[in-house]
């Protein structure tokens, strides 16, 4: 439930400040349908590319995220600073809960703007270098999340190409 209310509350504050296709994709995710046992849903990971997003990950993210993304203990609660500290990636938070062109925005602009000391790495990391970096961190994330994180993608992704 908490996690839910977090994303919600994320979700108002970046409606008066975000662009609306970017905040309509911001809605939590209510329920996901279970992947049929028929359609599994196979990562197509590029080697290459996840070797890629391994470095830049270390060099970029792994400081305030963990080496394994496995982010702050109490990341939920505010900080000292009034500002929340670094989530899991790996799964175990909210990342999957949002569609790639919800993280893309997010790791350009920082979350300054919703409570969170996670700079905009939009002047430092190239398009491509910020897909290496997904790919490495989805990489992380066990079938079920991965499977329910490519559906809302894939919902996104048709909301935004109609």
């Amino acid at each position: 439930m908490k996690h839910v209310v977090v994303i919600m509350l994320a979700s108002f504050v970046l409606v008066a400040c975000d662009p609306p296709d970017v905040v309509k994709l911001l809605k939590p995710v209510k329920e996901v349908e279970p992947i049929k046992k028929s359609e599994p849903v196979k990562r197509n990971l590029n080697p290459e590319q996840l070797s890629r997003g391994a470095v830049l990950f270390q060099k970029n993210c792994a400081e305030c995220h963990g080496a394994q993304g496995q982010g702050v203990d109490n990341w939920q609660k505010r900080g000292a600073d009034g500002k929340f500290p670094a989530p899991p990636l790996n799964g175990l938070g909210h990342t999957w809960h949002h569609p790639t062109v919800v993280l893309k925005y997010t790791i350009n602009n920082g979350t300054g703007k919703i409570g969170g000391n996670m700079p905009a790495f939009a002047a430092k990391l190239t398009d491509n270098q910020i897909d290496d970096i997904l790919i490495f961190i989805q990489e992380k994330w066990p079938a079920p999340i991965y499977e329910a994180w490519y559906r809302t993608n894939e919902r996104a992704h048709n909301k935004t190409t109609k």
